[in-house]
C-alpha cells in the first residue's frame, strides 16, 4: 500500500516537473516569436531603407550625368561632379552595408525559426508525455482505490469471522 502511494507521488512529482518545463520551453517559444517578430520588422526596415539607397544612388548618377554634359563650362560643376561621386561611393558602400546587414538579419531570422519550431515540437512531446503521465496517474489511483476496498472487505470479513 505505501509502495503504491509512493509511485503515485513520484508520478505526481514527474508530472509537476513535466509541467514546469512545458511552461519553460513555452516560455522560451514566445521569446523566440518575438524575437522573430523583431528581426521581421528589421528586415522591413532595412528592405525600405536599401530601396531609398537604391534610388539616391539612380539620382546621383543621373546628375553625374548632367554634371558631365556641362563639365566643361564650369569649374563649379566640376566640384559638384565631384561631390556627387563621392557621395555615391558612400551610398554604395552604405547599400552594400545595409546588404550585409539584410542578409545576417535573414539569417538569424532563419535560426530563430528553427529554433521555434524545435521547441515547439519539444512543448508538443512533453504534453504528450504529461498526458500519458496523467493516465497513468488515474490508472493506478483507481488501482489503489479497488486494492483500498478490496483490504477493506477482506479485514470485514476476518473481523466477522
Amino acid at each position: 500500500m505505501d509502495k503504491i502511494r509512493e509511485k503515485i507521488g513520484i508520478i505526481r512529482a514527474e508530472a509537476d516537473a513535466a509541467n514546469a518545463k512545458a511552461e519553460e520551453l513555452e516560455a522560451k517559444v514566445k521569446l523566440l516569436e518575438q524575437e522573430q517578430t523583431e528581426h521581421e520588422r528589421e528586415i522591413v526596415s532595412l528592405t525600405n531603407k536599401n530601396r531609398q539607397l537604391e534610388e539616391e544612388v539612380e539620382d546621383a548618377q543621373e546628375q553625374i550625368k548632367e554634371l558631365k554634359g556641362t563639365e566643361a563650362e564650369d569649374n563649379d560643376y566640376k566640384k559638384e561632379l565631384e561631390n556627387a561621386l563621392r557621395k555615391i561611393s558612400l551610398l554604395e558602400q552604405e547599400l552594400e552595408d545595409s546588404d550585409r546587414s539584410l542578409k545576417e538579419t535573414t539569417n538569424n531570422f532563419r535560426d530563430a525559426d528553427v529554433k521555434a519550431e524545435q521547441l515547439e515540437k519539444k512543448v508538443g512531446q512533453l504534453t504528450t508525455q504529461l498526458t500519458d503521465q496523467e493516465e497513468k496517474n488515474e490508472a493506478l489511483e483507481q488501482k489503489n482505490k479497488d486494492l483500498t476496498e478490496q483490504l477493506e472487505e477482506i479485514n470485514k470479513q476476518l473481523d466477522d469471522m
